[in-house]
């Protein structure tokens, strides 16, 4: 077998050790740090460039989360062509602050070096916060040196159809940052809702203007510091997602492009968890998804263009039924059969693949239970056509490849435009 022959299944044997590790990482209790502080005063920033759609129920959602002291309430127009500016301005609770379109971490720093608050809260515009969100988020940055803490993140606007399957990554997602919590590994505090200790967070610089993903970036440089990073399961956020092709290429690829930079800036060798575990688990992943996604997709082609181009047929039933076992679960299951039945050659790599594939869809099933408290025909639904997702961000990482050789990134985004 030559090497190139053999990458997948390096990359399926690593796959295994990863997902065992998160069950291993599910069933560890470990005790959260005892609360050392209160805290009785927090400034809630909600970072805003075109989200006149949604920075109403943004601010109404803000206004109604309750908090144990003073709670102060920025919006930062950032440049916005739209009528953020107009609408915030009619919540007599809000203060506003207008910028030119410097981007979203610029915006975030100027409205820290004006805030009162102990705490710092930040707030996407196109999120919502459950009305318990801020007490619980506030609880972990009690907790001895606890920096920051993240929250379950949902989608809101899961019913538009590529939403819910990015509702499915958001559930799954939060799993996995309550169980690398136990180990201080979790690096991400989404923008949809984050809480920092202000003296914190500004000891290390506050928010990068440099990458697309400030949130990761500024989680990692808090544990550098020492500090460690809380998770509420009980705070939730929901965040409005792109749904039309222009929208949601932008976001992905904007992530994509993001955790690249944090490779470049943060990958290293050293004994800290995230070091050894979490950032070298990113890089497999986007890896995995490269070659993986280049080898799905070259197999499909191949496969469609062998049994029905060659043969003059472009659509028939049996076309339908090619990419329909594709793209669904359907065909790991016919696969799995054929391998339990002989028909197909049953390796040690084809046993660590079907037992992989197997431990997965529990997580996934488990944080829908978990967070979402149900599970009805829309989670069933992306379950069982995750595939095309799972191509759909494979391809826009390896688009995103040449980033990497880009100099620097400007924390600028667009929305809505």
């Amino acid at each position: 077998m030559s090497l190139l022959e053999s990458i997948p299944n390096i990359i399926t044997i690593v796959f295994f050790i990863v997902v065992l590790s998160y069950y291993v990482l599910l069933f560890i209790k470990k005790k959260k740090p005892k609360l050392v502080r209160k805290f009785n005063s927090i400034s809630v920033i909600i970072p805003a460039h075109n989200e006149e759609r949604y920075i109403a129920q943004c601010i109404k959602s803000v206004i109604k989360a309750r908090f144990h002291g003073e709670k102060e309430i920025i919006v930062v127009d950032d440049g916005s062509k739209d009528k953020t500016s107009e609408i915030a301005l009619k919540f007599p609770e809000v203060k506003l602050i207008k910028t030119p379109h410097t981007g979203k971490s610029a915006s975030i720093n100027q409205a820290i070096s004006v805030s009162k608050g102990e705490l710092i809260a930040i707030v996407d515009g196109d999120s919502v916060i459950s009305e318990d969100a801020l007490i619980y988020t506030t609880k972990e940055v009690e907790r001895k040196n606890v920096a920051a803490a993240s929250c379950v993140i949902k989608v809101k606007n899961r019913k538009r159809f590529i939403c819910m399957w990015f509702d499915l990554e958001q559930l799954y997602n939060s799993l996995i940052r309550q169980i690398f919590s136990k180990l201080n590994a979790n690096i991400v505090t989404p923008g949809p809702l984050g809480v920092y200790r202000k003296k914190e967070l500004l000891g290390v610089g506050g928010f990068s203007v440099k990458g697309f993903s400030e949130d990761i970036d500024i989680t990692i440089r808090l544990i550098r510091k020492g500090y460690k990073i809380g998770f509420s399961s009980k705070a939730i956020a929901e965040t409005n997602m792109p749904y039309k092709p222009k929208g949601v290429l932008r976001q992905r690829t904007r992530f994509a492009r993001g955790i690249i930079d944090i490779f470049k800036k943060h990958l290293k060798i050293n004994t800290a968890i995230i070091d050894i575990y979490t950032l070298p688990l990113f890089l497999f992943n986007y890896v995995q998804a490269v070659i993986m996604g280049s080898f799905t997709i070259y197999q499909v082609v191949d496969g469609y263009t062998k049994y029905f181009l060659a043969k003059g047929i472009y659509f028939s039933p049996l076309v339908l039924k090619f990419f329909f076992e594709w793209f669904s679960i359907l065909g790991f299951f016919k696969w799995t059969i054929s391998v339990l039945a002989g028909q197909t050659p049953l390796t040690l790599i084809a046993v660590v693949g079907i037992i992989s594939t197997l431990l997965t869809y529990p997580l996934y099933i488990y944080a829908i239970l978990k967070y979402s408290k149900k599970f009805d025909f829309i989670h069933i639904f992306a379950l069982f056509f995750m595939a095309p997702f799972w191509l759909l961000i494979m391809f826009i990482y390896i688009i995103s490849l040449p980033e990497y050789f880009k100099k620097d990134q400007h924390n600028i985004w667009k929305k809505n435009e």
